[in-house]
């Protein structure tokens, strides 16, 4: 307590306190020393922030905190000499001296802070709470310097109070001077406005202080032997302080001016050397146009040097009438300050030192600046890029003309092509309906069937020509997904059969029936994948399964065998158009290659995607996914191929080539129709004019007058003499889109293609002259009601009436030996037994016209491997009752006798049923049927009694088993050689 009671007045001390008085002119100039002070103290931290170097920045901190801590001290000893206290005071010199190292401490604290772009507020309190402790310390040990007769003492309140107040307020002005950063005002309203903060709070320390002092005793006169003008002593020190101040601030501006032009230095040549390496020209003007600056690319472009043009008006580079122009455009814009012309690029022309022009690309850019702006240039030559932008305009101009000569020469080559086709198919199926011997039919089949395969590989060309082009479009109708992917598995059924493949067909529960699409593409999507998939695998399986996508309007079909499978090497060419996976797949299964890219564009052009995995040696999977929106029944089912049943009609045929009048005459005539014909556009007006016809078919490509302007004329004629419009149909071997367009622009109401499709070119007659083209196929026979036997479907697979009696009977005799399914009514039947005889039902039935018995096998097949065994119990019975409606319904028609074909009369003497034996061993060894020869063996077998080998070889055909018929044949031939050697034939 003695130590405070040395420091603080107690409450016991009476004696009385003297009093003194200010010097207001000395605390008025004390104040704006503290000002001048800080405000300069913020200026240097304003350098220190902005250096660049570490040292630049320390070397401004502390020669700034000695001088604000010499203006601190100052402003605290001008304070001191302001008080008066009417006795003698005296100061000792070392305590005095020493008390300016807290004012310099404090200050070096406060300039760091404010030397940083920014602060953090913990480190701004610290700061401001040191600042305020170093002013403080700084004040009273100034204050303890004094040596005078009364004693020192302070009052504690005010003493902490005024603690209290310098941390305050320093905090506050540390503040206060970030926070003016984020205001409009200036540097310098900053400083002054921070510098008036900061010394007042300095002062206001200082004062409080001041009242805390208590000082006890009696006055004393003043020495006479000192004579001490506290004004005049004020005076010097605080010159002197503001001298230090502002040499410490002009040191410090004049090393940041000295950096900023070491700095600058350095830019202008970091931007020179940009200026001189640059490939573009650049060229600095004025705003009278002269030139300032001329960079090393802008004399190559030009081919002036840079002291010819300098100073010169830029004009100079520029070709009438620009260079008259310029200066106009120029002042124009000094007066509009129009935007558009700064800072956009523009094709112009350049006039070089020779004389010659140069295309070039010219942009410019505005300098602002004190004064006059600059306008900086810069110039690409643009010659080359010219020439290469011409070189491909020329390019893409010969490839589109390519592309049109391309395109031509395939419509050409389609027209040609299919111009003998038509004639070659045409007859063919003609002659195929005649009394032929089997040998004449064996021969006909195979020149139809080449000429379709032909037709085949032209259309795959066609297409993918026209997917390339993007000239497919899309048509959107309903129809049942379900059944379009029943056809093409039925079509392609005995092929796999052929190879005793599993081909199976699954479609999910939840699948529409009908959705809305284009079943024409998705068919030839399916005919591809399928028949390359069956195509490919050798032994093993082919999966096609179908179902929809969750949770959006597609459909997914996946493909499956167990092939021969790729590579990944020969994965990555399959899409590739006319690749196989090397050249022994196509020498060994044959094709072009185009199939699967085929697909891969179609399903693209629909907005679906496909994807494929492989292995080599295992198999292949496709899986392809298609936007499909459901849809409903069709009104007419697109995927009806029966001939129409029309009424007798007047025919117009047009045609130049005589093979197609003859051919299109006997197929229509052979359906009650009268045709005439006529071989240009010239005899068809004639003809109208004078005759009544139904419907004219065109041909579009006639010599003198082609299909189309003769449309055109006869609609003109027809308008003319107000006559009713007659349905004209485009008959032409193109099946280019931009045919079909141009058809329907010169009038034509519908479009048939060469090679002859009967039963299309039907149906569009019967759709442009409005009639019901719904009816059941010609020759077909007329089913009973709920008929389970499909005639045109077993028909089409087995060519006549005959052989698929002959075949439907044959397979409900042996269906209890080959299909036991009497195994289900065991109280433990073995399901594996019963999967394989419904799979087996299943694929025959499919195969024999009888697609409700092939569905149900094909469902209950589904409930067994899904475990539902107890509905199979219960639905077997329907599957034996269709059996017993089947074999009713062939009795009640009266089938005819099991082996023989009023159509076909041979001569069954041994050399020519050897001959034909040998014909049909050779078709079987190639998993083929030759069904002229067998019907030949047959009838031979039968009349000369040889049933036993009659029905082996009859099990084996039917079933399939191809091995077991070629071992049969093949003693039959043996036995028969054996027998003519013994007893050889005689020819009279």
């Amino acid at each position: 307590m003695r130590i405070l009671d040395q420091f603080f007045i107690s409450a016991d001390q009476m004696a009385p306190f003297l009093v003194g008085s200010y010097n207001s002119g000395l605390v008025i100039l004390s104040l704006l020393v503290a000002i001048f002070s800080s405000g300069m103290a913020l200026q240097t931290a304003h350098i220190a922030r902005m250096a660049d170097l570490r040292l630049h920045r320390q070397i401004a901190i502390c020669t700034g905190a000695v001088a604000l801590g010499g203006g601190i001290w100052t402003m605290h000893f001008i304070g001191m000499l302001a008080f008066d206290l009417c006795t003698s005071v005296h100061y000792d010199p070392a305590i005095t001296m020493l008390s300016v190292l807290p004012s310099v401490g404090a200050s070096w604290v406060a300039l760091q802070i404010l030397s940083q772009a920014r602060v953090q507020r913990s480190h701004l309190i610290v700061g401001g709470i040191l600042v305020g402790l170093g002013i403080g310390t700084m004040h009273y040990s100034g204050m303890a310097a004094m040596q005078m007769a009364p004693m020192l003492r302070y009052d504690p309140f005010t003493f902490f109070l005024s603690i209290v107040l310098a941390v305050v307020l320093a905090t506050m002005a540390l503040w206060i001077r970030f926070r003016l950063h984020r205001t409009r005002l200036t540097l310098l309203q900053r400083v002054v406005i921070s510098g008036i903060v900061l010394g007042l709070a300095i002062s206001g320390m200082h004062y409080t202080g001041m009242a805390a002092a208590r000082f006890i005793g009696q006055t004393t006169p003043p020495d006479d032997m000192i004579i001490f003008n506290s004004t005049f002593a004020s005076m010097v020190l605080s010159t002197f302080t503001i001298t230090v101040t502002v040499l410490v601030t002009a040191a410090n501006g004049l090393l940041r001016y000295r950096q900023l032009f070491l700095k600058m230095e350095e830019s202008e040549s970091h931007n020179r050397a940009i200026v001189d390496t640059a490939i573009d020209g650049i060229i600095t003007i004025n705003s009278h146009g002269t030139i300032l600056d001329f960079n090393h690319s802008a004399e190559r472009l030009f081919g002036w040097k840079a002291g010819e043009v300098l100073g010169r008006n830029v004009n100079m580079l520029m070709p009438e009438p620009d260079r008259s122009r310029h200066d106009s455009y120029l002042s124009n814009y000094l007066r509009s300050n129009d935007p558009k012309i700064i800072g956009v690029g523009r094709d112009v022309t350049g006039l070089r030192k020779d004389g010659s022009l140069m295309p070039m690309r010219l942009a410019v850019g505005k300098v602002r600046q004190p004064g006059d702006p600059l306008f900086v240039g810069f110039v690409t030559d643009m010659s080359r890029y010219n020439a290469l932008t011409e070189s491909l305009r020329q390019s893409a101009e010969k490839a589109e003309q390519a592309a049109q000569a391309k395109s031509a020469f395939l419509a050409n080559m389609s027209h040609e092509i299919r111009t003998p086709l038509n004639a070659i198919i045409g007859f063919s199926d003609l002659m195929l309906n005649e009394q032929l011997t089997a040998q004449q039919n064996k021969h006909l089949a195979i020149i139809n069937q080449s000429a379709r395969s032909l037709l085949g590989l032209l259309n795959d060309i066609l297409d993918t020509t026209k997917l390339e082009r993007g000239s497919v479009e899309l048509e959107k109708v309903d129809f049942s997904l379900i059944e379009l992917c029943k056809q093409v598995v039925a079509s392609l059924r005995l092929a796999a059969d052929a190879k005793n493949l599993e081909f199976r067909l699954n479609y999910a529960p939840e699948l529409h029936h009908f959705y809305r699409g284009d079943p024409l593409r998705i068919q030839q999507v399916l005919n591809n994948l399928i028949g390359n998939a069956i195509k490919f695998t050798q032994s093993g399986s082919v999966r096609v399964d179908v179902k929809p996508e969750p949770g959006r309007n597609a459909i997914s079909i996946r493909v499956a065998d167990t092939g021969i499978g790729m590579s990944p090497d020969q994965l990555r060419q399959v899409f590739t158009p006319f690749t196989q996976a090397d050249v022994s797949i196509s020498r060994r299964f044959g094709g072009t290659g185009l199939g699967v890219s085929i697909a891969r564009q179609l399903v693209d052009l629909m907005g679906g995607t496909m994807n494929m995995q492989s292995t080599l040696g295992v198999g292949s999977i496709f899986e392809v996914t298609i936007p499909l929106e459901p849809g409903k029944e069709p009104s007419l089912d697109p995927n009806d191929h029966h001939l129409p049943l029309l009424p007798p009609l007047r025919i117009l045929v047009a045609d130049d080539i005589s093979l197609n009048q003859e051919l299109l005459t006997l197929a229509l005539e052979q359906h009650g129709h009268s045709v005439t014909v006529a071989d240009n556009g010239h005899k068809v007006l004639e003809l109208l004019s004078k005759e009544d016809f139904d419907v004219a078919l065109l041909d579009v490509h006639m010599p003198e007058m082609d299909g189309l302007e003769t449309a055109r004329r006869w609609r003109e004629q027809e308008r003319r003499e107000a006559r009713l419009p007659l349905p004209l149909i485009a008959l032409t071997a193109s099946v280019m889109e931009s045919d079909r367009r141009a058809a329907q622009e010169a009038g034509m109401n519908g479009f048939a293609t060469k090679p002859l499709d009967l039963p299309y070119l039907l149906q569009e007659i019967a759709l442009v002259m409005g009639l019901d083209p719904s009816a059941p196929p010609e020759h077909s026979v007329e089913p009973q009601e709920s008929s389970l036997i499909d005639w045109e479907m077993g028909l089409g697979l087995w060519g006549s009436q005959v052989r698929l009696r002959r075949a439907i009977l044959s397979f409900l005799s042996d269906l209890h030996t080959r299909y036991p399914l009497d195994e289900i009514k065991r109280d433990t039947p073995n399901w594996e037994i019963v999967l394989g005889s419904l799979h087996g039902i299943r694929g025959t039935s499919g195969n024999l016209g009888l697609p409700q018995v092939s569905a149900l096998s094909a469902e209950l097949e589904e409930k067994i491997r899904h475990g539902q065994t107890r509905q199979v119990r219960e639905r077997i019975e329907q599957l034996q009752d269709m059996f017993n409606r089947i074999a009713h319904e062939l009795s009640h028609n009266g089938p005819p006798t099991p082996y023989s074909d009023p159509q076909t009369i041979v001569e069954h003497t041994p050399d020519v049923a050897l001959n034909y034996l040998h014909i049909l061993h050779n078709s079987v060894l190639l998993n083929e049927l030759d069904e002229p020869a067998l019907l030949v063996v047959y009838q031979y077998l039968e009349s000369t009694g040889q049933v036993n080998a009659l029905n082996d070889l009859n099990k084996a055909i039917d079933a399939f088993d191809f091995v077991q018929a070629s071992l049969i044949l093949s003693v039959l031939i043996k036995e028969l050689n054996a027998s003519m050697v013994k007893d050889p034939p005689r020819h009279e």
